[in-house]
């Protein structure tokens, strides 16, 4: 039987019957998950299965603990990989301001190409991304990637032509490829998901870090004595930092919590019962294609992918061209990597502040749309500004108000992954969103001209019409995410369950006992048992829209 788009909005609950896999009987979602080990469920179920310790209500105080531990731990590696991830791929801007064009005798487009190049590799092999996060451990999966974008920017500093760095800058994008996908399923089975924007946006403002450190770091390789060009000398030792990190993140990483060597038994429970909460479990190894298709026909599936096509076309020209527009301002060398650095501390200030607006208004819609205000007015005000020395004060405030629009991408990431249950269909749309990713950034570049410098019109158009679209898209998915929390009321009901819940997964750990009580007293009051099982299918590897205790995060 097939399953229509139609289907799926409207009758959310067929697609809970039609798409169970092989070994999760038709009446698992009735039975206690910890003492299923199926084949097909996720692997923190299968651990649960085994585990021998007391099984209570996690307090407080252990939730708490174990946050703490886990943050401490993986929250350094997950922001340096993605640091030097951003280091490297930026590693092209910065060594334009140093001569790039010049003495790698560049001509037309093809700067603007060498940038495109990374994000054509990790549009082909997104697939490959996908497959291999739910095959492979994590952590396996990640350190290689590390390993080999490092290795390959170090080869790039080899050649002086356009074909060489042609290659290297596909092979540097092709083992990219995996790392914001790969954070985001980190994320995802570690954190809940009141915690999980701070997080995104804590990885992803390494991309502000990138921006200070590269831009000093470059300034002082480009003025350094060498018999390589400044080009060459900044891509080397950007490539040979990564690796060198690559190694001893192997080592510190684990694949999943309950392979945590940092996490006691106990711990391992409490960290896998705090992400029961989410609805979205951790991982499984089962690759299925039911998962596959569903993603491909949900609805927020499609409006998240062109949102952040939208914000990436942005960020694609903004990036690349960024040093090259601060030198049109009239800016020296020296200033332009000065001022370079103050777009990456609004980008830090910017995703902070951002994620904990998130935190505590448990809303991301209207966040989103706040901070997409910011880069719109700002494009449309510096496509209408003259340039010049003597506007260099108006232009610059008007450039860095811009770049506001860092914290953007990561708040989509934040609010598709918390909308998105299911390792497959997870993993597949981290796939799709790092398509529309890889796209917009392969556009971007191309908008921006050489012949149009210092004004880039085209690109500063095309800026104004995609954040318009954005900023209406935003809204349409807030309305499809109410409704379909309205339709898991009533599927709920159906079930003989009590309609309203209480999604402990945004609420702070303080508050879970009170409104754990609460909870139970309205089901009381309402004639249903006591505990009806809510979250119990949280570890069966179910999709969102096949789990009808789902809440979705407007």
């Amino acid at each position: 039987m097939s399953t229509t788009m139609n289907d799926i909005a409207v009758h959310p609950e067929k697609v809970h019957d039609e798409h169970r896999e092989g070994s999760i009987a038709g009446d698992m979602e009735k039975a206690n998950p910890v003492d299923k080990n199926a084949k097909h469920s996720d692997l923190g179920a299968a651990w649960l299965a085994e585990y021998t310790g007391p099984r209570t209500e996690i307090t407080d105080e252990e939730n708490e603990a174990v946050r703490k531990r886990i943050d401490a731990f993986l929250l350094p590696i997950i922001f340096i990989v993605y640091f030097t991830q951003q280091l490297d791929k930026s590693s092209l801007s910065f060594a334009s301001v140093f001569g790039l064009k010049t003495d790698a005798h560049l001509v037309g487009q093809q700067y603007s190409w060498l940038s495109s190049l990374v994000y054509f590799a990790q549009l082909v092999f997104q697939p490959l991304s996908v497959y291999a996060l739910v095959k492979l451990p994590v952590n396996v999966w990640i350190c290689f990637c590390f390993f080999g974008w490092g290795a390959s920017l170090c080869i790039m500093s080899a050649f002086t032509n356009f074909a060489g760095l042609a290659v290297f800058r596909f092979i540097l994008g092709a083992f990219e490829a995996s790392i914001s996908p790969s954070m985001l399923v980190v994320v995802s089975m570690w954190w809940t998901r009141r915690e999980q924007p701070l997080r995104n946006n804590i990885w992803y403002s390494a991309n502000g870090t990138a921006t200070i450190i590269g831009s000093l770091l470059s300034y002082g390789l480009g003025h350094a004595k060498s018999s390589l060009h400044p080009y060459q000398l900044i891509f080397l030792v950007c490539g040979l930092i990564a690796v060198a990190l690559s190694i001893p993140c192997y080592f510190f990483f684990p694949a999943h919590p309950t392979k945590a060597r940092w996490l006691s038994d106990h711990r391992k429970y409490v960290a896998l019962e705090r992400i029961r909460l989410n609805n979205t479990g951790t991982q499984s190894t089962t690759f299925k294609w039911s998962q596959v298709r569903e993603c491909l026909i949900d609805p927020k599936t499609w409006f998240c992918v062109v949102n952040v096509f939208c914000i990436s076309l942005v960020s694609g020209g903004i990036t690349t061209f960024g040093p090259l527009i601060l030198q049109g301002f009239g800016l020296s060398q020296f200033q332009t990597i000065l001022y370079n650095m103050i777009p990456g501390a609004i980008g830090i200030a910017s995703n902070i502040l951002s994620a904990v607006a998130v935190t505590y208004t448990k809303r991301k819609m209207p966040v989103l749309l706040v901070t997409s205000a910011f880069p719109l007015a700002a494009a449309a005000a510096l496509y209408t500004l003259p340039r010049g020395t003597e506007h260099k004060s108006q232009l610059l405030g008007v450039y860095f108000i811009l770049q506001v629009y860092q914290c953007i991408s990561p708040l989509f990431f934040s609010w598709q992954f918390a909308n998105t249950a299911g390792h497959t269909k997870k993993t597949t749309t981290t796939g799709m969103l790092f398509v529309g990713l890889s796209v917009g950034n392969i556009v971007g570049p191309q908008l921006y001209k050489s012949s149009e410098a210092p004004y880039y019109k085209t690109g500063l158009t095309g800026n104004l019409i995609v954040l318009c679209i954005m900023f209406g898209l935003i809204i349409c998915q807030g309305l499809y995410l109410a409704m379909l929390n309205r339709r898991n009321v009533k599927r709920r009901i159906a079930k003989g369950k009590s309609g309203a819940q209480v999604d402990l997964s945004l609420e702070n750990s303080s508050r879970w006992a009170e409104l754990r009580a609460k909870q139970r007293a309205e089901q009381a009051a309402g004639g249903h048992v006591e505990d009806e099982g809510f979250n119990d299918q949280a570890f069966m590897d179910l999709t969102d829209l096949q789990n009808e205790d789902f809440i979705y995060s407007l």
